[in-house]
């Protein structure tokens, strides 16, 4: 029914009363009259009190004095409401009016409902000007603005504006792409995928991105670098919304990348100015730097570190003390005028030592605005420079020293005089240089003139003599003198020695052995002697006078007429050709006119004048020359006794010259005429020899050994010997021989050619023996034959007497073995030596075999039976030659019968295979202890199936067979030479099955022989058998134990998930019921109780993993009885209450009330046996604690308590009571009960800890009853008891405790540093968070002192780790950096992670997850102590 209809059936007044209480003014006036017939309470109120006069009309209540001009009563119908706005030409407002045709009272009216619509028109009009004002902003806007929508799933693009696709240059193809779908189009590939992660994290958090990547635009065909900032806000339906905005930043990246190039270019440049640059802001009287370049570290050869650390407190610290004064105040000066400041100064090198520093700089800028100062420093001006390198030049030691106060200023380099002056220039002169405390005596700065004249200056050093001169000079602006000092010592000793080495070399000339003259040549050619020595007069065995009266006109009268000729035109020559050297042999007329052979060395002098001397020097080489002679004579008697004496064996003799390449003499004895063959050039006839030697190797190392170049080499080498053995084949022979050729390298004598004489000697017999005692080294033998198959012979080598079978010397090879077969072998092993040394067979079996052995016996010539061994070995095939080597091995056969006796106690039978033969020995225990004969099987391939059939394998008669096959044995015992073994089942009598292990190895070291060795292991087989049974049942408790570790896993698993699940359950619904504050405090408080549940199962496992590990240590403190049971009363009481459950503790005969512990560990074994009691009572049961003393069981002095948990639960089976205490154990009652089933586990291990007992008394139904007996030594008193902390901060309500307080916190998790922020804006205060400990550092370094009132510091984070962080906060030199509290906040719990805090510098530890009440109390302590 509409309100008109409502109205029209209801009287007047119940209209007027129901209109009276409408939202909007109404007014009814008479259609006929306007006159008003009706206006409800708002619309007197709202236009004028003379809607109240009678009477009164519509327009006149309007202010009209007509009907209005907008009046629309004519257009006003009874079906529909007549809707305009009227705007108040006075007020400005602007109504919205509704009439329609109505009976009032029997009267047909007018109904208006008058609406003010003035804010709604105004906002409508702002709305439509900002939403015009906003698409003309966002068309004309440069930057590219978009708006995406993610719904959960998917970004959808909302809306681009023109400038978007400007920037990106999308294609139209690409732009309809893009508003459509959002898929990264043309982003660059190698930054796709940290553009997605960027906005992902943005989406996730709510939060904001800025990035900076690359896209490709199709209308300039390029990447261009695009810069987005973007924002995501989540509008009420959970929507996000992504609003960005693009720049086109590719020449601001451009114009980045060119500054950066000329930044570097710039700082190339500045440090490459010599020296440094620096510059300084300059506030007051101080100067504080603001850049310096590399060279300023470089000046003083420190790090940029360390030159900071320098110059923190004031940049004048680092100048010398001395000088710090004088250049801190012409600074100031610089800076208060505007001029220049131009100042050198002192400063310390590291290495030490003080170095000059000039420094240039002028101030920039108003001193009443931030005035900037600008400087140069250079190490030494240069002039100072060339002032040291004219003071290096021209004296020893430059010493610049302050006129004052003696302090020296300057050392020169050149070189220290007096004591190590370089590293002292910052000393007092007298200090530095001669080590005295004051003045020195000998100083000339106070007894002369400073006028540059030099005067001696004795120093008091024996044997050193000095000059020095010195004048006044400004140094660096300090009145300083200038010394210049040198060492005149060598002088005064050069003049001394020049004196006496004119006097020695008159000596020397006197006495040198020969002669020495000066001879001048004349213009005329002729030659004249200037000088002539003693020696020279001695020489030729004249007084001096008598040889200057023969030479005088003619230095050529004494040579030998023979050799005059020869020795002018020489010296005309070398004097012609103006030679250096000349060096000539002639005879020289002696006093008594016999001759003297000299060598006479000629130097030709040019003098300035271009006169020519030459100083000529005489040799007396008579002597030498007779030696010469001799040597000649030795070495032709050394060629003619080659010849003459020849080795027997000698197959060639000869000799050659080896520097011309030439045969000289050849004697061949080969019959092969080798020198018409090779010819006579020495490199071909060694070449052709070489061709000789069969081995390709060899002869190699033949011509690497004789040819030309190697040879002469070797002689240079000083090696006068070239010996090599080689097998050759000359060319009339049918068989080789082994010669030896050796070749001895000697000087010619007067040529100095090398000669080489050639020995080839027949070595085939040495080389045959030597062989035979290779192979004879390793044993002694009776007998060795050489035997020569090609020839059928025989010859002994060695062979011992003794025995009365040795043959002859030599002789015809075949007709001694048919002897010794006939004559001395025993019958049973005639045939077998028959053939083995057959000598028609020999060759083949070698070649077949290689070396062999093999036994047999002898009669000796009492009748005994001998053993011998025989072995035939190939000495060289080549030539036909065999060894043979017999050894006695009587003893040897005896010694292995006893040890045969020794196996049989250990093996029933063992047996020799020899392989090339067949024939098997075999023992068995009672053979060889009764010495009865053995078994001999002489083919042991045809008996090896017979043996097998006593044996039975799993796989039958034929894997048994395989396995005695020799075939297999030998096969096997290729690859495991060290032996190997099988075990096959054996029958005995009457079906007794027995087991055999047979052990197979080789019998000998030459692997002829194969040795099976039998055990009996039925007993060792049948113990293996237990023993594996016994292994098999531990493993199998090991699978219990495994499995019930499994069933834990598995309960864990569900104790885990069920806290897990109130704490996700009660977060979706405390989500889904925000607007319900009563809801969600009940959902918060559950989500902690589940925590606190959560947090206590991992405690237990990390509590049980620290007992099996021992790594629990105990207190020892003083503890009261009372106040034990009033601790555990207070936790257990109000959980049993809350259960329903009767709770009692009592104690009972207490003669110590106090007794010293671990209150901790003893609290924790009575709560947990608690807390078990209150889980498996039901509501109604009852839980009692009681404590009793009982005598003391280890110390009479000692106190001994029981503590007895007894309750009326559930119960225990007398089948689990057994496993009660064993960790991963739970009983199958009590599947639905939440915990980790280590609890006992862990009671246990902290009662045995203690060295105390624990027992158990349960029955199903009915209850349990726990009884824990622990001895202490007993206090005296309560006075020991340490006191009770006290409130942490008794007083003080959270606000006043930590309101306006400010923390640091180091967390690299944002979950844990959200929670932990507002945990303290909880608290009223305020924090600052950084990632890692190196931005903590950074923060903290950064900070005024008291910004933070203490650091919050995770342990485990990136870059650097808590502990780092907070040793490095604590090295900072800074007063605060000592003092500020520091709490580590971590996960890492344990004692030890509490201590590893504490000694790394923290204060405090909290564990996470926090406690709020601990967190509190923490910070309130540290905070106190603070303060």
């Amino acid at each position: 029914m509409m309100m008109e209809e409502y109205l029209s059936v209801l009287g007047a007044d119940q209209t007027a009363s129901v209109l009276d209480n409408a939202p909007v003014a109404i007014y009814v006036s008479a259609l006929d009259n306007w006159e008003l017939l009706y206006a409800n309470r708002l619309a007197k109120a709202r236009f004028s009190k003379q809607l109240l006069k009678p009477g009164l009309t519509c327009y006149q209540a309007a202010g009209q004095d007509r009907p209005c001009p907008f009046c629309s009563a004519e257009k006003m119908s009874r079906e529909t409401l007549l809707v305009r706005k009227f705007s108040h030409p006075q007020t400005g407002r602007v109504y919205e009016l509704s009439g329609k045709i109505i009976d009032w009272a029997d009267r047909p009216a007018q109904i208006e409902y008058i609406v003010d619509i003035t804010d709604r028109e105004r906002e409508e009009a702002r709305s439509r000007s900002l939403r015009a004002e906003l698409e003309e902003t966002f068309t004309s806007i440069p930057c590219g603005l978009c708006v995406y929508q993610f719904d959960g799933v998917q970004i959808l693009p909302v809306f681009h504006n023109p400038a978007f696709y400007e920037i990106m240059g999308y294609s139209e193809a690409h732009i309809k792409e893009v508003e459509q779908s959002t898929e990264f189009l043309g982003v660059h590939p190698e930054d796709a995928e940290e553009l997605r992660q960027k906005i992902q994290k943005a989406i996730l958090y709510n939060g904001t991105t800025q990035h900076t990547y690359r896209v490709f635009n199709d209308r300039k065909g390029e990447y261009r670098w695009i810069r987005l900032d973007g924002s995501v806000k989540e509008k009420e339906d959970g929507a996000k919304l992504l609003y960005g905005v693009y720049s086109d930043i590719s020449e601001s990246v451009r114009l980045e990348k060119e500054l950066t190039a000329a930044n570097e270019k710039l700082e190339h440049i500045v440090n490459a100015i010599p020296g440094g640059v620096a510059s300084y802001r300059v506030e007051g009287d101080r100067f504080i730097p603001t850049f310096f370049s590399d060279g300023i570290m470089a000046l003083s050869g420190h790090t940029r570190e360390e030159y900071q650390a320098m110059v923190r407190t004031d940049v004048f610290d680092i100048i010398y003390e001395a000088d710090r004064e004088r250049v801190h105040a012409a600074a100031c000066a610089a800076v208060k005028s505007g001029g220049v400041l131009d100042v050198s100064y002192r400063m310390r090198h590291k290495d030490g030592s003080l170095v000059w520093i000039h420094l240039n700089g002028q101030c920039m800028g108003p001193l009443s605005q931030d005035a900037q100062f600008y400087a140069v420093f250079t190490g030494i001006s240069d002039e100072t420079r060339l002032f040291q390198g004219i003071a290096n030049e021209i004296a020893d030691g430059v010493y610049v020293i302050d006129k004052s106060n003696y302090d020296l200023l300057y050392v020169n380099e050149s070189g220290a005089l007096f004591r190590e002056e370089r590293s002292c220039a910052d000393q007092k002169c007298y200090k530095a240089l001669f080590g005295k405390d004051a003045p020195c005596a000998f100083c000339t700065l106070k007894t002369h003139a400073p006028d540059g004249k030099s005067h001696s200056m004795d120093v008091g050093e024996e044997g050193r003599f000095y000059s020095t001169r010195f004048k006044e000079t400004n140094w660096n602006g300090i009145p300083s003198y200038i010394k210049y000092v040198q060492d005149v010592t060598e002088e005064v000793r050069a003049q001394k020695e020049k004196e006496r080495m004119e006097e020695y070399f008159q000596t020397v000339v006197k006495n040198l052995p020969g002669g020495v003259a000066v001879i001048r040549c004349l213009e005329d050619g002729r030659m004249k002697p200037e000088y002539i020595s003693d020696g020279f007069a001695e020489l030729s065995g004249m007084p001096l006078d008598r040889v200057w009266q023969i030479c005088k006109e003619d230095v050529m009268a004494g040579v030998h007429p023979e050799d005059r000729k020869k020795v002018g035109e020489r010296m005309a020559e070398y004097i012609r050709n103006d030679e250096n050297y000349c060096e000539m042999v002639y005879r020289l007329r002696r006093g008594d006119d016999s001759y003297v052979w000299i060598k006479n060395t000629l130097s030709l002098i040019r003098g300035s004048s271009g006169e020519k001397r030459i100083y000529a020097g005489y040799h007396d080489i008579t002597k030498e020359r007779e030696e010469q002679e001799q040597l000649r004579r030795k070495y032709n008697d050394l060629i003619m006794q080659h010849y003459r004496r020849p080795d027997p064996d000698a197959l060639i003799i000869g000799h050659c010259n080896v520097t011309k390449n030439q045969i000289i003499e050849i004697m061949d004895h080969t019959g092969s005429d080798l020198l018409a063959t090779f010819g006579n050039v020495r490199e071909s006839f060694f070449t052709g020899v070489s061709r000789l030697v069969v081995d390709p190797d060899e002869q190699q190392a033949f011509l690497d050994n004789y040819l030309n170049a190697p040879s002469l080499a070797a002689f240079e080498a000083g090696k006068t010997e070239v010996v090599m053995n080689s097998y050759i084949k000359l060319p009339t022979e049918a068989h080789g021989r082994y010669v030896k050729f050796k070749v001895n390298l000697v000087e010619t004598p007067d040529t100095g050619d090398v000669t080489g004489i050639l020995t080839v000697t027949d070595i085939t017999k040495q080389t045959i023996s030597e062989r035979m005692m290779g192979k004879l080294a390793v044993a002694s033998y009776d007998l060795v034959a050489e035997v020569d198959v090609l020839q059928n012979r025989y010859r002994v080598i060695s062979k011992d007497d003794a025995y009365s079978d040795i043959p002859e010397q030599e002789g015809i090879y075949s007709e001694w073995i048919s002897e010794l077969a006939d004559s001395r072998v025993v019958p049973k092993d005639r045939t077998q030596v028959e053939l083995l040394l057959d000598v028609r067979t020999l060759p083949e079996q070698l070649m077949k075999k290689g070396d062999y052995s093999f036994s047999y016996s002898v009669m000796g010539e009492k009748g005994e039976l001998l053993f011998k061994n025989m072995t035939v070995s190939a000495l060289d095939m080549r030539l036909g030659r065999v060894c043979l080597a017999r050894t006695d091995i009587t003893d040897s056969i005896r010694e292995q019968q006893g040890l045969l006796n020794v196996i049989a106690y250990t093996f029933e039978m063992i047996g020799f295979i020899d392989i090339d033969t067949g024939r098997t020995t075999m023992y068995t225990r009672q053979i060889v202890l009764e010495s009865l004969p053995p078994y001999v099987i002489e083919d042991y391939a045809k008996s090896a199936g017979r043996l097998a059939e006593f044996y039975a394998s799993d796989e039958g008669q034929d894997s048994a067979r395989k396995q005695f096959s020799l075939d297999t044995l030998r096969g096997r015992l290729e690859k495991k030479p060290e032996g190997y073994d099988f075990v096959l089942p054996y029958r005995q009598g009457e079906g007794e099955m027995r087991y055999k292990q047979i052990n197979v190895l080789w019998g000998d070291q030459n692997q002829k022989t194969v040795c099976l060795v039998r055990a009996d292991v039925t007993d060792m087989l049948a113990s293996e058998r237990a023993t594996k049974a016994a292994l098999e049942k531990a493993l199998s408790l090991a699978e219990k134990a495994n499995q019930a570790k499994s069933d834990f896993l598995s309960s864990m698993s569900h104790d885990i998930r069920t806290p897990m699940n109130a704490v996700m359950g009660m977060t979706t619904l405390a989500s889904a019921h925000l607007d319900d504050r009563d809801r969600v405090r009940d959902c918060l408080d559950k989500i902690a109780v589940a925590s606190r549940h959560l947090l206590s199962l991992i405690n237990d496992i990390l509590d049980m993993s620290k007992i099996e590990r021992s790594q629990i240590t105990l207190n020892h403190s003083a503890i009261a009885v009372s106040d034990l049971l009033r601790q555990v009363d207070a936790m257990i009481a109000p959980q049993a209450a809350n259960s329903g459950l009767a709770y009692s503790a009592r104690s009972k005969n207490l003669r110590h009330p106090y007794f010293y512990g671990d209150p901790l560990r003893i609290n924790q074994i009575l709560i947990n046996l608690l807390s078990n009691a209150i889980k498996f009572t039901p509501e109604g049961g009852r839980i009692e604690l009681l404590v009793e003393e009982i005598p003391p069981v280890k110390a009479s002095s000692a106190v001994r308590y029981r503590f007895s948990v007894s309750d009326t639960g559930v119960g225990m089976s007398e089948e689990f009571l057994i496993h009660i205490f064993e960790p991963f154990t739970r009983g199958r009652n009590v599947t639905r009960i939440e915990g980790t089933g280590l609890g006992l586990s862990i009671t246990k291990g902290l009662v045995d800890l203690m060295e105390g007992e624990i027992t158990a008394e349960s029955q199903e139904r009915s209850g349990t009853t726990f009884r824990v007996e622990l001895e202490f030594a007993a206090a005296q008193s309560a006075s020991e008891i340490s006191p009770q902390p006290e409130e942490e901060c008794p007083g003080f309500s959270d606000e006043k405790l930590l309101a306006g307080r400010c923390f640091l916190i180091a967390e690299d998790n944002p979950i844990n540093s959200e929670i932990l922020s507002e945990l303290l804006k909880m608290l009223g205060a305020v924090s600052e968070i950084r990632v890692n400990g190196a931005e903590t550092v950074e923060a903290f370094k950064r900070a005024v002192p008291g910004t933070y009132d203490a650091v919050l510091m995770d342990i485990q984070m990136p870059v650097m780790n808590g502990f780092e962080a907070t040793r490095a906060i604590r090295s900072l030199p800074r007063p605060d950096a000592r003092a500020i509290p520091i709490v580590a906040m971590t996960a890492n719990a344990f004692a030890e992670d509490i201590q590893a805090a504490l000694d790394a510098g923290m204060n405090a530890h909290v564990a996470k997850p926090v406690d709020m009440k601990i967190l509190r109390a923490t910070l309130c302590r540290v905070l106190k102590n603070k303060a």
